[in-house]
């Protein structure tokens, strides 16, 4: 082609700028037979060949713009969108910061940077880098989404109605009551330090606590200063079966309190957690707070809530084989699904949480229906015992203020139909760390 390196590459950047690809294309590559080092055309002729899904071709054109011109931000910003885009995260990692070492308020590489951590399992430096971004540009969407998202996965919205949930404060707040004075408390699971100062405000000798997630761990630690009580809780940012006596405790507790229950009970890995509590952090005789879990559970029907789960007709249309793809096991604050309650209250699993082992469990339960109706599924509840006077429950009920638990309804494959005196038998199941409801075989 006729003209100077420079005429050329004029003229390929003006066919990129309007769009015209096949034009730009030769007139860049024409501009690399002649300078093949030329930082420009490399650049572009990477983004057009990750454009075109071409991803290896594109690293090595966008690596070969980084070394040719090492100053600009925005190379090494693509090269990290390619890179990650090929997962590899070391590379796009390095990009991004590169790219952000080179323009500090370089808002997209920021955000790009964030996503890698994210991805890499570094979400607290991730929420960190989403948040310089934000700092410089309020406003930027995709930073303030990939932040929110970010801060659910560590701080799931549900610690907050927890926190709110008077009736089960109060229930843990009457149990230490009884029994932290002068002792030798642990708490394990510290989220926002609740129990914990519980304990040291019902005059606990010593509170440990640990807590498994460090951003949630430096929150929890924020808390406790501002409540003055930083002299009497000691807060440890790791998980309970890493603590040791003699190291992280000066002493086996006399009380151990916790609140690691899933809205299903087991998933947080409660048992497991007490087993370890039990042999090596434990006093023989340490009270356990709560002494009892227990899943309690009835026949759940009625149209609202079937509409929830099932769809069998939409807009004229049979919809019925969408079925087979829901979902058995959902989480749900019932309360706020009108429903019908078609059985007595019957008990799935009872755990006694002062014991040393627990082992997994199967059993076949019979529920016989009180009113007739539409059944969609097992609605199932907690109950924890605090201790012999205190419990607390979240059965569903309209009336129910601030619950950070929710219920779980566990969907039949279809309604069925039962009247007063149907008997339904379920297969309850747990693993230790799950459970599941079905319709027994």
């Amino acid at each position: 082609m006729d003209g100077s390196v420079g005429e050329v590459l004029a003229q390929a950047v003006q066919r990129y700028v309007a769009g015209d690809l096949a034009q730009a294309v030769p007139l860049f590559q024409d501009v690399l037979k002649r300078d093949p080092a030329n930082a420009i055309a490399n650049h572009q002729l990477g983004l057009i060949a990750f454009q075109a899904g071409h991803g290896t071709l594109a690293a090595d054109l966008l690596r070969q713009a980084t070394a040719s011109d090492p100053t600009d931000p925005e190379y090494h910003n693509n090269l990290g969108v390619v890179l990650n885009a090929m997962r590899d995260l070391a590379g796009a990692r390095a990009a991004f910061e590169r790219a952000v070492a080179l323009k500090p308020d370089y808002i997209h590489a920021l955000n790009n940077l964030g996503s890698v951590y994210e991805a890499d399992g570094a979400i607290e430096l991730a929420i960190e880098t989403y948040r310089r971004a934000l700092a410089i540009d309020p406003g930027y969407v995709e930073a303030r989404d990939n932040l929110d998202l970010a801060c659910s996965k560590v701080v799931p919205q549900w610690h907050f109605p927890m926190m709110h949930d008077a009736p089960r404060n109060d229930a843990y707040d009457r149990a230490l009551r009884r029994v932290a004075a002068g002792r030798h408390v642990l708490d394990i699971g510290t989220g926002a330090g609740l129990l914990s100062m519980m304990a040291a405000r019902a005059g606990a000798r010593r509170v440990p606590t640990c807590e498994a997630v460090p951003l949630i761990a430096a929150r929890a630690q924020a808390v406790i200063a501002r409540n003055n009580l930083a002299d009497r809780i000691t807060l440890h940012a790791k998980r309970s079966d890493a603590l040791i006596v003699g190291v992280d405790l000066p002493e086996r507790a006399e009380v151990l309190v916790t609140e690691i229950f899933a809205s299903g009970v087991l998933s947080e890995h409660v048992l497991p957690t007490l087993e370890h509590a039990r042999a090596h952090l434990l006093t023989p005789d340490a009270t356990i707070i709560p002494r009892v879990a227990s899943t309690w559970c009835y026949l759940a029907g009625g149209a609202a809530l079937e509409a929830q789960l099932f769809v069998f007709e939409a807009a004229g249309f049979d919809t019925a084989p969408f079925n087979d793809v829901a979902p058995h096991k959902l989480g749900m604050h019932l309360d706020r699904v009108p429903h019908d309650v078609l059985s007595d209250d019957i008990a799935l699993f009872q755990f006694d949480l002062t014991q040393p082992r627990f082992a997994p469990e199967r059993r076949i339960i019979e529920v016989t229906a009180r009113r007739a109706g539409r059944c969609v599924g097992v609605a199932q509840w907690l109950k924890l015992e605090l201790d012999a006077t205190t419990s607390y429950e979240n059965r569903p009920r309209a009336d129910a203020g601030a619950n950070g638990w929710m219920h779980v309804l566990y969907r039949f494959p279809a309604p069925l139909d039962v009247v007063p005196g149907s008997v339904v038998r379920l297969l309850a199941s747990h693993n230790r760390t799950a459970m599941t409801v079905a319709l027994a075989p």
